[in-house]
């Protein structure tokens, strides 16, 4: 299904670097917005700043894909990272995934993203081809347009939760 990702996490420092690298992943796409820093913030929360230097120190390349048109947040978030950024990433069509990899030295089987939104981040890392994370999102403020689509967004964690719990996934 296009819009189920290969792997669910509480916050993307919980996702397990080893796992990743073991593998064969060597890139990763990030979303900004709710996956890495709140709303709209320039500040990177802790938490995912430590996971993403970790994660340049094992030799991972890390990309920054935002819809957003505020393009200097994204770049200036990007730069203070040390990681490529591709702005007005499109999401959830592929060519903004495909920009990312490319800016990365990757390709779509050595590459990973992950976001907070359903049908914009794991949609459009689902259609490129990629392993596809789903992560919680940070807060709950947020674009009027995203707050929309999450009444559909939790029905649908709702129930995947539901299936990991009768197969015995609690976390992955």
């Amino acid at each position: 299904m296009c819009l189920r990702p290969a792997q669910f996490a509480r916050a993307i420092w919980e996702v397990d670097l080893d796992q990743l690298v073991a593998r064969g992943i060597r890139g990763i796409i990030l979303d900004l917005d709710n996956t890495i820093a709140y709303w709209n913030d320039r500040q990177v929360r802790p938490e995912a700043r430590a996971w993403i230097a970790e994660a340049r120190r094992r030799g991972l390349e890390l990309c920054l894909l935002s819809n957003s048109f505020r393009s200097a947040r994204v770049v200036a978030v990007a730069e203070e990272l040390g990681i490529h950024c591709v702005r007005r990433g499109c999401k959830p069509f592929a060519s903004g995934y495909r920009r990312a990899i490319a800016a990365m030295g990757a390709s779509p089987q050595t590459t990973c993203a992950i976001g907070d939104q359903i049908f914009t981040d794991i949609l459009g890392a689902n259609r490129a081809g990629l392993t596809s994370i789903l992560v919680e999102p940070l807060s709950r403020r947020e674009s009027p347009h995203t707050r929309l689509v999450r009444a559909v967004e939790r029905a649908l964690r709702k129930r995947w939760g539901a299936e990991r719990e009768e197969i015995g996934i609690t976390r992955e």
